[in-house]
């Protein structure tokens, strides 16, 4: 994790987010990484100081000429040119538009999750049978796109440098058939194949587990190096970002209480398989 990130996330208003603010954020945490003034950057990439102060101050939306230029003389590995990508585009609810920055700078993702299997696990039929469900009035092309951001997030697990992730998932999540029997096997084939990956660690919390400390809802802790611990929670129709430390401690305590409710590593895939099977068999 670079100096930058520290700055980012002091610059985004969680309230307000989306890709613009995403982008502007990340582009002036990187330019201030460098040391670069708003002018010095500009010319380097052939607009004025002007230009790029419009851009960090979301008074301006930038050509994706302007977000690949900036990536090569920062030299970011296309970061700026893919939150582009979503600029214009309603890939998102606007609450987790900061997962895009969390989940790329975590040096640890901790998740718990009781509905569905989570967003970076997910197969792409699962993935549309998913959104297909929660959007019932959206056309195939805007599924689609929600599919297509949603995989492209999954690209950090076998980028050079992955975080570790440790995900708890109850016991209903690998049972209800989303999507169908095949869909289903598909995904929890996925699951098997990435729970043996290095730095991959996932558990099942089985129905057989009682007093769940989890009961209250999916929780998703990022933790960086150099900067504070971030969590995310999600509920019916959006998200919130917990920034405070007694808070984000509160509910890193019930994620680890969840995880000694749960299965171990062994035992959940011993139950995976099983459940496996019985999806083929229907």
């Amino acid at each position: 994790m670079t100096g930058a990130e520290p700055g980012i996330l002091r610059a985004v208003d969680m309230n307000t987010v989306n890709a613009l603010t995403i982008f502007s954020a990340e582009l002036r945490a990187q330019r201030q990484r460098i040391g670069w003034t708003q002018t010095v950057l500009g010319a380097k990439i052939g607009y004025s100081g002007s230009f790029v102060s419009d851009v960090e101050r979301c008074a301006r939306t930038p050509a994706l000429d302007f977000a690949s230029s900036c990536d090569r003389e920062l030299g970011l590995p296309g970061t700026l040119a893919r939150i582009h990508q979503l600029i214009g585009r309603d890939a998102y609810a606007a609450g987790a538009f900061a997962l895009i920055t969390f989940e790329r700078r975590a040096v640890r993702i901790h998740e718990w999750e009781m509905r569905v299997v989570p967003a970076l696990l997910q197969t792409p039929g699962y993935a549309r049978a998913v959104i297909r469900a929660a959007r019932p009035n959206d056309s195939d092309e805007a599924v689609a796109r929600l599919v297509a951001a949603r995989l492209e997030r999954q690209e950090l697990l076998s980028g050079e440098h992955p975080p570790m992730l440790w995900s708890v998932l109850q016991e209903g999540v690998i049972r209800q058939a989303i999507g169908g029997a095949a869909v289903m096997g598909e995904q929890l084939g996925r699951l098997i194949e990435l729970a043996g990956m290095p730095r991959i660690l996932l558990q099942i919390l089985p129905f057989s587990a009682s007093d769940n400390a989890g009961a209250s809802g999916p929780v998703t802790v990022f933790e960086f190096a150099g900067a504070p611990t971030v969590c995310y929670t999600e509920c019916y129709g959006g998200g919130r970002v917990v920034e405070g430390q007694g808070e984000v401690a509160d509910l890193m305590t019930a994620v680890n209480m969840v995880r000694a409710s749960a299965l171990c590593p062994g035992e959940s895939m011993r139950l995976l398989r099983a459940v496996r099977r019985e999806h083929d068999g229907r």
